[in-house]
């Protein structure tokens, strides 16, 4: 028997640490590593650290050219920029840096890009306490100030974690024809994509279809609705069974899980419910 819990689906979070201090850099990204990693917290993140401005931003911009961000970024106030001119003197304000970046970057797509971009969630860590009320210049979720103990650091990526969630868990518009039809996550029993159409079906048996792609909307939709396989996303609380070689849905359809995503389909479900023997 299995009793479901809130806890994170597939969704693999793509989590940026910038600082210019190297040391600190990494402890603070392996501290992130074991939270993820812990049993209690059970987040598939992949942790990048950048020690320069221009690294983290050339890393982003490569991301958003593919419709893509870090979901979470964790990111120092004072800033150096090496150079022999300047060398350990900061030259960066990681405030200006995210309000740069961040909050004047647009979350819907342009005319031309299919996909959209989820907004980025800031954590400042500093070791200077003056800027906690400038750090309000800009959107975040929390300000740490160094050492930072590993408490204050869990409740940090909890807030941000849940504030992606939240973003996507709202309802999404998708076009069919000349309708655009309000499509709530929750409410979704699975998709599926067959014959260039995307089969969207709902919980209570109505079917939406689209000409969208799954690889579109699986960044946008909440860690409870994974992708099993190459033509389908499932959403757990819609699960009854899960046999290992595909999942039963409440209403009897059997959706696949492929080979190439077994693996990840078991620790995604084992996440999101315990099991009693």
């Amino acid at each position: 028997m299995h009793i479901g819990k809130n806890v994170q689906g597939e969704h693999m979070y793509r989590i940026a640490v910038v600082d210019d201090m190297p040391a600190q850099c990494k402890a603070l990204a392996d501290s992130l590593q074991e939270i993820c990693d812990s049993p209690d917290d059970g987040y598939d993140a992949d942790i990048q650290q950048f020690n320069a401005i221009a690294d983290f931003e050339q890393a982003l911009g490569t991301l958003r050219e593919h419709g893509e961000t870090f979901d979470i970024v964790f990111m120092d106030i004072l800033l150096s920029a090496p150079s022999a001119d300047n060398a350990g003197e900061h030259t960066e304000n990681g405030i200006d840096v995210t309000s740069r970046l961040f909050d004047s970057h647009p979350s819907e797509p342009s005319d031309d890009q299919d996909d959209f971009v989820l907004p980025t969630q800031v954590v400042y860590v500093t070791g200077h306490a003056e800027f906690c009320t400038k750090v309000y210049d800009t959107d975040h979720v929390s300000f740490l100030l160094k050492p930072v103990k590993t408490d204050e650091l869990r409740n940090a990526l909890r807030k941000a974690v849940d504030r992606c969630e939240e973003y996507r868990s709202s309802p999404i518009c998708v076009h069919n024809g000349k309708m655009e039809y309000v499509v709530w996550p929750r409410h979704i029993q699975y998709m599926e994509r067959a014959n260039r159409t995307l089969y969207i079906h709902y919980d209570d048996g109505r079917v939406l279809r689209s000409y969208l792609k799954l690889r579109s909307l699986e960044p946008m939709m909440p860690s409870y609705l994974i992708r099993c396989h190459a033509s389908y996303m499932v959403n757990l609380y819609s699960v009854t069974a899960f046999a290992g070689t595909d999942f039963v849905m409440c209403d009897g359809t059997r959706i696949p899980v492929s080979q190439r995503r077994k693996h990840k389909t078991e620790l995604s479900f084992k996440r999101f419910a315990r099991t009693v023997r």
